[in-house]
């Protein structure tokens, strides 16, 4: 009659004991997800042509991206390899520099330049 009750209660412990490790692991993986999430490398600026439109930039060195505001329109560009300076481009927008000099095109047209 003993046996049983102790083989109950050690099935018991040990089902408890391994539902804890695998709610544990889920948290973790959880906690490491938002570590990675958070460690982007992101430097941000700001240029200010000679008529006074300014260009805000972020730049995600981690993804290698850069998020433009320009005239209330919001710009996502991917980066592309220089020689040397900056190069961001999408289909309608280039994004290039060197030093303190940004030029910005559209569609091949220069629409800012500092």
């Amino acid at each position: 009659m003993r046996l049983p009750f102790i083989t109950t209660i050690l099935l018991t412990t040990l089902s408890l004991t391994s539902c804890k490790e695998t709610a544990k692991t889920e948290n973790e993986d959880s906690i490491t997800e938002t570590v990675e999430k958070n460690t982007d490398n992101i430097v941000t600026n700001t240029a200010t042509d000679k008529d006074g439109k300014k260009l805000e930039m972020s730049f995600n060195i981690t993804k290698d991206i850069a998020v433009l505001h320009f005239e209330g329109e919001t710009i996502e560009l991917v980066g592309q390899k220089p020689a040397s300076g900056i190069w961001y481009k999408n289909d309608t927008y280039e994004l290039r520099g060197k030093g303190q000099e940004i030029t910005l095109t559209k569609d091949g047209q220069t629409v800012f330049k500092n």
